[in-house]
């Protein structure tokens, strides 16, 4: 009972900070992390998902963004969070429906034993759909916009180099299906490390800007209804540090994708031709 006392009140102190302006979101050891008290918002800007812990439990919460009350709650065993899916402190997890929520625990680091869990959750009710464990380093990258398919990156190095492989999963069957290729240059593994995200506003599209060392940084593509990944190389002549001052711009009418170094823009990606210009 103490527990959950305890608990309840740290919903109510977070709901407050929503309401005051949230606080920053925390980072992770390695890509990607699980976000901080700020959580991931709703598209209609209404509601704000939020994952809290205490001791070997979590509190999934929806808030209300006006006032900060506490419109749903559901608690969880074991510690979750709702996952960034780049180093700005962007949060993902909800799908472009917003009838499904994704939040996963910590995995090892790449090389090391354990298991990384994700539970899929509805959003009217917050029951869960569906709760997996996979064996190794994995971490939450996309969601298909009816909430059926998720996108999990599986580590395999860290480091200075890492790379990883992005795999589909089926909500429904539990399936989990091999790498997907990137249709550009017919490959698998990638590298660097995520910078920084822009989604179409249905959902259906994630663009995330990876940095390399010793590389251009390039922008990985992902077709989250068709399961289809296009990975972009950016002809910017940037250092490492550089390339992590740089942020994206979708332009849906226009079908342009502006890559900028703090508000310049330097680049543009044609998301129909994937043809790169410099500015």
């Amino acid at each position: 009972m103490k527990t959950w006392f305890m608990l309840i009140l740290a919903v109510f102190a977070v709901a407050t900070a929503f309401a005051a302006g949230g606080a920053g979101a925390n980072g992770s050891p390695y890509s990607p992390g699980l976000a901080g008290w700020e959580g991931v918002l709703a598209r209609d800007g209404d509601v704000r998902y939020s994952a809290l812990w205490a001791r070997n439990e979590t509190l999934v919460a929806a808030i209300s963004t006006d006032g900060g009350r506490v419109l749903r709650v559901r608690p969880l065993r074991g510690q979750f969070g709702v996952p960034l899916v780049s180093y700005d402190g962007t949060a993902g997890g909800l799908s472009g429906n917003g009838r499904r929520l994704v939040v996963a625990s910590y995995g090892p680091r790449p090389g090391e034993s354990g298991t990384t869990s994700f539970a899929v959750l509805d959003t009217k009710y917050l029951q869960l759909k569906r709760l997996t464990r996979l064996e190794g380093s994995w971490s939450f990258d996309a969601i298909a916009p009816d909430g059926s398919i998720l996108y999990l990156t599986q580590h395999v190095r860290a480091g200075k180099h890492p790379f990883y492989r992005v795999r589909s999963f089926d909500v429904r069957t539990g399936l989990l299906r091999g790498p997907l290729v990137d249709r550009l240059e017919g490959e698998w593994d990638l590298g660097g490390e995520p910078v920084t995200r822009a989604t179409s506003g249905d959902g259906r599209w994630a663009y995330t800007l990876y940095a390399r060392r010793g590389h251009e940084p390039f922008v990985h593509a992902l077709d989250t209804a068709e399961r289809a990944a296009y990975c972009i190389d950016l002809p910017l002549e940037l250092g490492y540090n550089a390339q992590w001052q740089l942020n994206l711009k979708l332009r849906e009418r226009s079908g342009l994708l502006i890559v900028r170094s703090g508000s310049r823009p330097v680049a543009s990606v044609d998301t129909g031709s994937w043809e790169v210009e410099r500015e």
